[in-house]
């Protein structure tokens, strides 16, 4: 549903700060942590947030601009039926596992308004890029859930003449599993409303996302039990104009917050 809006060992109690703590050499500068593949560099900013940035077929690295997010937060769902995204403050942040830049776990934790505490879980193993967390306190919401929100950008932003973009993305598509067992297939290129019931349904298990702006890669995404997505866009475009599959926690599957969504690039 769219919303409103080991360089260091692990330590078992939180570094309290009011960022993320931050590394001092290159190329992780001001980065909480991070780690490197052949395929991507992925790191994780003191906000909380991730990214996953590609690396060309060439072997350097796409811009910044291309960057897949993984961002962490709150719903809530008030009275009326409307759901609430609450993000973290700059001063609501912890850390569990210290700042390194050769990540393979990782645990912090934020706290947003309403006094609602959350904890995000990273593993990065094999090129497999895991990630959950669960609510830790409900604070004063209503009833709050954490997501984990997977944002793919628009990768043809700079393709400006029309008759060379629709020939790069006539290939573009997504293949996706729903909750419900149903097999479904999206070019990427027609305009639609990702969050209808015809789309996404009941929510979504796995996706496999083709497409030409990847220079050369594709995207595997799924969910373990305890996990689903929802996939939405912005005012029904179409979807190679960027989208975003939302990660939700179902403590009722999964009390413990052992469930992740997993992204590997192929």
């Amino acid at each position: 549903m769219k919303a409103m809006f080991p360089l260091l060992l692990c330590s078992a109690l939180p570094l309290f700060a009011a960022e993320l703590p931050q590394l001092t050499k290159e190329p992780w500068l001001g980065m909480y942590a991070g780690m490197e593949t052949r395929d991507y560099r992925f790191r994780i900013k003191r906000s909380g947030e991730a990214e996953l940035i590609l690396r060309k077929q060439k072997g350097d690295l796409m811009t910044d601009k291309y960057a897949i997010r993984f961002v962490p937060l709150i719903e809530d769902l008030t009275p009326d039926g409307k759901v609430v995204s609450k993000t973290v403050p700059d001063t609501g942040w912890e850390a569990v596992t210290p700042a390194t830049a050769d990540a393979k776990k990782l645990t912090f934790r934020g706290t947003v308004a309403g006094d609602a505490s959350f904890e995000v879980n990273l593993e990065m193993e094999k090129g497999v890029i895991s990630a959950g967390g669960k609510l830790l306190e409900t604070g004063k919401l209503n009833n709050p859930r954490f997501v984990m929100r997977v944002m793919v950008p628009n990768l043809y932003v700079y393709d400006k003449d029309p008759g060379k973009l629709k020939e790069k993305v006539k290939k573009d598509r997504m293949d996706f599993l729903r909750t419900n067992g149903k097999k479904m297939k999206l070019e990427l290129v027609e305009a639609v409303d990702a969050e209808t019931p015809e789309v996404s349904g009941p929510g979504l298990t796995q996706a496999r996302i083709e497409m030409a702006g990847l220079d050369g890669h594709r995207l595997d995404v799924a969910t373990t039990t305890g996990g689903s997505f929802e996939l939405w866009n912005r005012e029904a475009k179409a979807l190679i104009e960027g989208f975003t599959l939302g990660w939700k926690h179902d403590p009722a599957k999964d009390p413990d917050g052992k469930a992740r969504l997993t992204v590997q690039v192929k």
